[in-house]
């Protein structure tokens, strides 16, 4: 019996972003794609990897979820419409931690409000650190307190977070203080 080649064999792998792993990885691809990195436009670059956002109002404690369509295989995001803009940043990059990290560990996560009520788990602590690392880069976020200001507040408008997130990063960063 005798092999015959019909053609070259081609890579199958659907454009699912797998080689994304890192926040450094998703600022990357946004400026690749033209999207605005600082603040990073959030919202695009969600759209820019595949994933379909919808704003509901959910129950307060509900930040957001994602989940993966089991008929198309699409990820859909919901974000609670309820929320302040910059809560709902948080919830779109924490999300997208979700997808880069932990798509391979499930394909549905519910993010009740974020570390305030204790109940926590390995990917929610993950994906969180992952979304302030996205949305307050390290470089940026020393380069704004050294440059611009040092207060919480000014950092929290300029990359349009929580002041309790911009606290949270400053600590991670090694800043003391109640202004930086």
């Amino acid at each position: 019996m005798a092999f015959v080649r019909k053609g070259t064999v081609q890579d199958r792998k659907m454009p699912e972003f797998e080689e994304l792993s890192t926040p450094k990885d998703l600022l990357k691809l946004a400026e690749e794609k033209g999207i605005s990195t600082n603040p990073v436009n959030i919202s695009e670059l969600a759209q820019a990897l595949g994933v379909i956002m919808r704003f509901e109002p959910l129950e307060d404690d509900v930040s957001g979820s994602l989940a993966k369509d089991k008929k198309t295989g699409t990820w859909i995001m919901t974000v609670n419409s309820l929320h302040h803009p910059h809560r709902q940043r948080f919830t779109i990059a924490h999300e997208l931690a979700h997808r880069v990290c932990h798509a391979a560990n499930s394909d549905k996560f519910e993010d009740k409000t974020f570390f305030r009520n204790g109940d926590t788990n390995w990917m929610e602590i993950e994906a969180n650190q992952f979304a302030a690392a996205l949305l307050m880069p390290e470089e940026e976020f020393v380069s704004y307190t050294t440059n611009f200001s040092a207060k919480v507040e000014d950092l929290a408008n300029h990359f349009q977070v929580s002041s309790m997130a911009v606290r949270i990063r400053a600590k991670v960063l090694g800043f003391e203080g109640h202004n930086l």
